[in-house]
């Protein structure tokens, strides 16, 4: 059986999560399938045979193509959104659905790839059917080094609130979601673009194998997220953003479902090995609040590549949350990445350093929206003026000298808050 968009978009539709093969709330834990770490499991362990045996099956059915197709579709909004998250789980549910019909394990769990290991899986260059030639990654390249020459260190995003993890539009009702989170932005883009090849463009990036480990890895780190929160934090417009195209295993238009029917794994069949040690949380004295002051800066952009923002001292001498809002138009052939240094106005010495990665796709929107939390640029400015300086430039280690990304603006608003 073969697909293509025009067959999926006139295939029969059906309203409702009936079709989702959504497990009961009630049903005991001990049915849910674990998803865990490729690096814990054997090569012959029966999730990976169960994926080796699909994933030929698939691609000569045209299931693997329909999959490249459906994510290269950026009518989805399912990248530069707060729909990132929800777009992707329902995809990778559909994805494991079809490898447990094709393979004849029900209860395959999609192993997921920890970026914590340094390394692209061994078994992902060894094994015929999961390597993909044309990776810029090879075996053994070092993530850690990869973001060392890019000028990141990891930085766990867990404890992000909503509007930074997801995102969600400046100055509106979220209703509009324009500028996406930190787990896209982060961790996401900058390993689409360690791996390169396929991986490294949106519009393909389903071709490579790793690709479902990639996102199975997000998808847990959002249940991470999750279990920190409430149900409640996540805003009605969000909830109530729909999601439809995907395939059913009939071949026909899955049903429609909502953000909301997205939110515990659970209700998918699928659970991950979490540590049940609770995080700390260490408490500081309270100190007296003298005064509050909004800003709201526009950076200055002096080329296609580069924009300067003044902070001057009066605006930091405090606790601020902070936001900034990157709009750029990314190359649309090679990743690339936009680097934001904060330096002591005094003396140029750097002081605060992000970086937010692009993944191209020829299917993309020529302008697209990043929402970058800044409260730590205060807490690192001690009181003194700053010069932010954001810089377009290609990623380092991937022989590109130039990049066409273009920034377009950066706005960036902060609430502080000023103390005895």
């Amino acid at each position: 059986m073969t697909w293509d968009r025009r067959s999926v978009l006139t295939g029969a539709g059906v309203a409702g999560l009936a079709g989702l093969g959504l497990v009961p709330l009630s049903s005991s834990a001990q049915s849910l399938r674990m998803r865990k770490s490729i690096s814990t499991l054997s090569s012959q362990d029966p999730d990976l045979i169960a994926l080796r045996r699909a994933i030929p099956l698939m691609k000569r059915s045209g299931i693997w193509n329909q999959q490249i197709v459906l994510h290269a579709d950026m009518s989805q909004r399912h990248h530069s959104s707060w729909r990132f998250l929800p777009w992707h789980r329902l995809q990778l549910s559909w994805f494991e659905k079809q490898v447990a019909r094709l393979s004849g394990r029900a209860n395959f769990a999609l192993p997921y790839w920890d970026w914590d290991d340094d390394r692209v899986p061994t078994l992902m260059f060894n094994d015929p059917v999961f390597n993909l030639p044309g990776r810029d990654a090879r075996q053994g390249d070092s993530i850690k080094a990869f973001m060392a020459r890019n000028g990141r260190t990891y930085t766990g995003r867990i404890t992000d609130g909503f509007a930074t993890f997801f995102g969600r539009a400046r100055n509106g009702d979220g209703s509009t979601s324009g500028y996406s989170g930190s787990a896209e932005w982060s961790g996401h883009n900058m390993l689409h673009g360690f791996v390169g090849g396929d991986m490294g463009r949106l519009d393909r990036s389903p071709n490579d194998p790793l690709f479902w480990m990639h996102h199975a890895n997000i998808d847990r780190i959002w249940s991470l997220w999750h279990q920190r929160n409430s149900n409640e934090i996540y805003p009605k417009a969000w909830r109530d953003e729909r999601f439809s195209g995907f395939v059913d295993l009939n071949g026909r238009l899955a049903p429609t479902t909502t953000a909301a029917a997205t939110l515990s794994t659970a209700s998918f069949g699928y659970d991950y090995a979490f540590d049940p040690t609770p995080p700390l949380v260490f408490a500081t004295p309270p100190r007296k609040e003298i005064r509050q002051r909004t800003f709201a800066w526009a950076a200055e952009v002096q080329s296609p590549r580069r924009a300067v923002l003044d902070i001057p001292a009066e605006a930091v001498g405090g606790k601020a949350a902070a936001t900034g809002f990157l709009e750029v138009r990314p190359d649309p052939d090679r990743a690339s990445v936009v680097r934001l240094t904060g330096r002591s106005a005094s003396d140029g010495s750097e002081v605060f350093s992000e970086s937010i990665f692009l993944v191209p796709s020829t299917g993309c929107a020529s302008r697209q929206g990043y929402r970058v939390a800044l409260d730590s640029l205060w807490r690192s400015a001690g009181g003194e003026a700053i010069r932010l300086e954001l810089e377009a430039a290609p990623i380092e280690g991937r022989g590109q000298d130039v990049t066409g990304t273009v920034i377009l603006q950066f706005i960036l608003d902060a609430d502080v808050t000023f103390f005895e």
